[in-house]
């Protein structure tokens, strides 16, 4: 089987999933009172559709997602916050809009959505997977990521291949962080070459998925590994780990490489609650290294 009929497999079981969870629940969206804006049940598990925004207000959102193609900031600021209003029944309306031109309104489009799209809606999100725009998939795997939603693993999996280097990392890290091994080296990887860059998103993605297991993913796989390896691995295990595991960093804090003995330190310090250092001497890492040893 081709791989884009894969993916379309993997969106449409996602599909079906949803329309599963939601079997049972309210009817169909209610109107709110005194707004003709279509809203989703109260506190929904996972809708099985985008809200549906009544003509009138699909067409308004038109109008108001054009504010952004205007030079006056004041045209924009205003557009963002009615559309915000809207909630997320303009998704539908917003993502087709996403585009890799120079010239494009991405930006104001990912903070709308940022603010109108969350957990409720990964399956549909996911559906979006496929989309030509790179800046689209982007997005799309980014905030799967951080959904750490277990049912949208077939389509970050599928994701791993995309021939973007972001969009493969954002879905080996979502992966991680519903517990499967298979986006380990993706994110070791980042972890390695890209730290600067994607230490606050692995932090914030990672830190909520904390647990015996996932932490086991990653000692598992820097055992014997090179310095390289598991200094990179010791970035992850600050989010990772559980405290019951700290005994397993004394072997990388007694390691003769400065990098992995200054990461050991680090992974120790924030799961006792104290920042990272991220800049040590040789001379302060042998004198923590110590230090550390005694308090494991």
């Amino acid at each position: 089987m081709r791989p884009e009929l894969n993916f379309a497999a993997a969106a449409l079981a996602l599909s079906a999933a949803a329309l599963g969870a939601a079997d049972g629940a309210a009817q169909g969206p209610r109107v709110v009172a005194r707004s003709s804006y279509l809203r989703p049940p109260q506190d929904p598990a996972k809708l099985p559709t985008w809200p549906k925004l009544a003509k009138r207000d699909g067409d308004r959102a038109r109008a108001a997602a054009k504010q952004f193609r205007k030079k006056q900031a004041r045209l924009h600021d205003a557009a963002a916050e009615q559309l915000k209003g809207m909630g997320a029944g303009v998704a539908p309306v917003l993502i087709p809009l996403i585009n890799d031109r120079a010239q494009n309104v991405n930006e104001h489009i990912f903070k709308i959505l940022d603010h109108v799209v969350n957990e409720t809606h990964a399956a549909l999100l996911a559906r979006e997977a496929t989309r030509k725009s790179v800046e689209c998939r982007r997005y799309v795997a980014r905030r799967l990521a951080g959904m750490r939603d277990k049912g949208t693993l077939p389509v970050l999996k599928q994701m791993l291949a995309d021939k973007d280097e972001d969009i493969a990392f954002f879905a080996a890290l979502g992966a991680l962080a519903v517990g499967d091994g298979v986006g380990v080296d993706g994110v070791l990887a980042a972890a390695r070459q890209r730290w600067a860059e994607q230490r606050t998103l692995i932090a914030t993605t990672l830190t909520p998925a904390r647990s015996d297991r996932s932490g086991m993913l990653v000692w598992t796989r820097i055992e014997g590994a090179r310095p390289t390896e598991q200094m990179a691995g010791l970035r992850l295990l600050r989010y990772v780990a559980t405290k019951e595991q700290r005994g397993r960093l004394r072997r990388y804090l007694e390691s003769a490489d400065f990098a992995v003995k200054r990461e050991a330190i680090n992974t120790a310090r924030v799961l006792h609650g104290e920042e990272a250092l991220e800049k040590i001497s040789s001379f302060q890492a042998i004198n923590l290294a110590k230090q550390w040893l005694k308090k494991l």
